[in-house]
């Protein structure tokens, strides 16, 4: 079945072409309508983080599945980690995909980037009622600003039950800990990706 997948990247990515081997990719197989990505809020960057998170929030909508592609400078992108936590925030499957072994414009197999799936966190409270975002910054997991904490609300994931996550109140996970990450060209992402995205939703109760 199609699946609304919200695309979350580096805009240099777009720019080296990288980015659009996987969108053109999915669109073989997919719709047109069937993605929507961060470039959605490219050209309204400079009217400040209000707007963004906006554009964000309205962009994820329909979804229900983000995927980050991971390249150099990923991790290190503000909005890429706010997509991420909100994508999670509204029940989202999340998977990584590493775009740094594909040719881009200048031919070249680049170094893989840190995985921002990685480099953040959430701890569920103690009574289950909160989740709380971290991220990690100069080696130190500190609070992630641009959305502290959320209400443990009602989900029909893996990963809760009954509204709550299941036995694991007080406990704190990465979210690589929970979602996946494959290699575009070491997995073969052109053959496997619709299944990586469904497998995803699936894991999500979408």
């Amino acid at each position: 079945m199609s699946r609304y997948t919200f695309f979350s990247f580096c805009y240099v990515d777009v720019k080296n072409f990288k980015v659009n081997v996987v969108r053109n990719s999915w669109l073989l197989n997919q719709s047109t309508d069937t993605f929507i990505d961060g470039s959605i809020w490219e050209k309204e960057k400079s009217k400040g983080p209000s707007v963004i998170k906006k554009l964000i929030e309205t962009g994820l909508k329909k979804t229900s599945v983000t995927t980050v592609l991971i390249g150099n400078e990923t991790a290190e992108r503000r909005w890429v980690k706010y997509e991420i936590v909100k994508s999670f925030e509204k029940g989202n499957g999340i998977l990584g995909i590493h775009i740094n072994r594909i040719r881009g414009k200048d031919q070249v197999i680049s170094a893989r980037g840190l995985n921002p799936l990685d480099r953040l966190a959430f701890q569920i409270s103690k009574d289950g009622k909160k989740i709380r975002f971290y991220e990690l910054v100069n080696r130190k997991w500190v609070t992630f600003a641009d959305l502290p904490e959320i209400n443990n609300k009602k989900s029909n994931t893996l990963f809760f039950e009954d509204g709550w996550f299941s036995n694991e109140f007080g406990k704190s996970f990465r979210f690589s800990d929970k979602f996946g990450t494959y290699c575009w060209i070491n997995d073969n992402g052109h053959k496997n990706f619709s299944t990586w995205v469904d497998n995803a939703a699936k894991q999500a109760g979408r």
